[in-house]
């Protein structure tokens, strides 16, 4: 049923509209490009590493990444979009730092996260069974079992 669904619904390929958004950017805006493609470079490497399905990892870094460009997205807008200007807030340290360490943020939520979850659900899981044997074995001296 589920191959039914899937084969039945439009597989369009949506790479050629974002490879036409892409260049109407750079073409109208080389600023924001610019800008743009400097403070979400983690993003970028994560679109290439990342290969699972819906690929979450690029998402979440590129989310976490954009909170912190639209910042210098409207420092831009309000000086002049110009490559100048775009260059001018990327040689400062207090722009293109924070954007790249909410990447890294992004990233670290998505590898890091599910691994300290296990281990608390290993330790939790593990006092519980110990407080069942200790349980089981009061029990069994109760009732002389």
């Amino acid at each position: 049923m589920a191959r039914a669904v899937a084969a039945n619904r439009p597989r369009g390929n949506h790479a050629w509209l974002q490879g036409l958004a892409c260049g109407a950017l750079v073409t109208f805006a080389p600023s924001f490009a610019l800008l743009f493609t400097a403070l979400l470079a983690p993003t970028i490497m994560g679109v290439l590493l990342d290969r699972r399905p819906g690929r979450p990892v690029a998402r979440a870094v590129f989310f976490a990444g954009l909170a912190l460009t639209l910042s210098p997205a409207w420092r831009l807008f309000q000086a002049g979009p110009t490559l100048a200007a775009a260059l001018d807030l990327l040689s400062e340290p207090a722009v293109i730092a924070p954007a790249w360490l909410a990447g890294a943020c992004g990233w670290a939520l998505c590898e890091l996260l599910p691994v300290l979850l296990r281990i608390a659900s290993d330790a939790k899981s593990g006092a519980r069974v110990a407080a069942l044997k200790t349980e089981a074995k009061a029990l069994g001296e109760t009732w002389d079992i």
